[in-house]
């Protein structure tokens, strides 16, 4: 059997397709994330979302960014792992060492869906994860993958 690699993404991938900063950085970010997108079929992987992006779409105020946000969101993922008990029990874990909830929540959930990679624009997320070893998953700017 062909097993996909299964990446996810937290919502600072999704948002920065909206971004409306035009600094070199950013613009390849959000270039490498819709390559990323629409390359998936053929190269071999899935893109897995979560509760956790479903609850950072539902904070977003204004009403047609949100639902700009989930539109896209439905359009990006092939997948989604649903909240459970071990996840919000690891999510704890990894606040203890360190992480934000949100950021917890999508690694935990990363985790659960058997992800090699958790892509994310946070920078500071990034470091915590790589300074402290937390997890397997490897969690990396999208310009990285």
């Amino acid at each position: 059997m062909n097993r996909k690699l299964i990446i996810c993404f937290d919502n600072c991938c999704n948002s920065r397709l909206f971004d409306g900063d035009t600094s070199p950085k950013v613009e390849a970010q959000a270039a490498k994330i819709r390559h990323i997108i629409n390359n998936r079929a053929k190269g071999g992987y899935l893109i897995v979302g979560s509760f956790a992006g479903d609850a950072e779409i539902e904070k977003i105020p204004d009403d047609e960014m949100r639902r700009k946000a989930k539109e896209r969101y439905k359009k990006t993922i092939d997948g989604k792992v649903k909240n459970s008990t071990q996840i919000v029990a690891r999510a704890q874990k990894l606040e203890s060492m360190g992480l934000g909830p949100m950021d917890a929540r999508h690694l935990a959930a990363a985790e659960a869906a058997g992800a090699k990679f958790l892509l994310t624009t946070d920078e500071k997320f990034i470091r915590k994860c790589q300074n402290r070893n937390l997890t397997a998953v490897k969690v990396i700017d999208p310009l990285d993958f």
